[in-house]
């Protein structure tokens, strides 16, 4: 019997062997049986289904009163977690500090998974403040940053905050035909993109979530440091001063 290329496969597997092992389906294929998914297709189909049908309610004022700030809150906020697990855990991927329990193309396809959903529920956040029943804004309220007459520096924070992430978004969908330097610089915008969301949120947000914000931002920092550092000792540290 011979023995098992070890290096090869914690290559692969961040260092874990058994997450290469675990499935012998290409990394591909792996990829995308997150994102293509019957049950993930059937819900994403279930929740569009309902939010637009919401969002047409409200607009043609046959709902409650409270339905569309309710919708209003629910979107922003579930968008808001889902872009926080993306962008505390997309820190790590492809380091020693990844999850080892998950084979690595999948890391990739739920980071995607869940960026997408982010974008879709920050979306559907901005055409539900276009029907509150309280602060209705105008198309082009929502999508000028500063244009709308709610406050003006905290929708449009969130606007801004809502391109960033589309770009992020589009370029790992564009990846193939953009540079590796171009690539990682566009998706960097995550970082950004975060803050002015955050800074959205506490703006505007009449709920307690001050927990919520400092603890997303937390994380956040602390995986962006834990893969600074590895890369930093990648590459053999930084240079010390006066040393040739």
């Amino acid at each position: 019997m011979t023995k098992p290329n070890v290096q090869g496969a914690r290559e692969f597997s961040l260092g874990t062997p058994s997450a290469q092992t675990r499935s012998p389906l290409p990394a591909a294929t792996l990829s995308n049986a997150v994102s293509a998914n019957r049950w993930n297709a059937l819900l994403a189909l279930a929740l569009g289904t309902l939010l637009l049908g919401s969002f047409v309610l409200s607009a043609l004022h046959l709902t409650p009163g409270p339905l569309a700030w309710s919708l209003l809150r629910a979107t922003g906020i579930v968008a808001y977690l889902a872009l926080a697990v993306t962008v505390t855990f997309g820190a790590l991927l492809g380091s020693r500090s990844a999850p080892a329990w998950l084979a690595r193309a999948q890391q990739y396809g739920w980071h995607g998974l869940l960026s997408g959903f982010a974008l879709i529920m920050g979306g559907a956040h901005g055409l539900f403040l276009m029907v509150d029943g309280k602060y209705a804004q105008p198309l082009r309220g929502v999508l000028l940053p500063g244009a709308s007459s709610f406050a003006p520096l905290a929708v449009g924070l969130g606007t801004l905050g809502l391109y960033g992430l589309a770009l992020v978004y589009l370029s790992t969908r564009w990846r193939k035909r953009l540079s590796l330097k171009v690539w990682r610089a566009l998706h960097l915008a995550a970082y950004p993109a975060f803050g002015m969301l955050t800074l959205h949120g506490v703006l505007t947000g009449s709920d307690h979530l001050g927990v919520l914000y400092g603890t997303a931002l937390t994380c956040a920092l602390f995986t962006f440091g834990l893969r600074l550092t590895e890369e930093v000792s990648r590459r053999g540290g930084p240079p010390v001063p006066g040393r040739r």
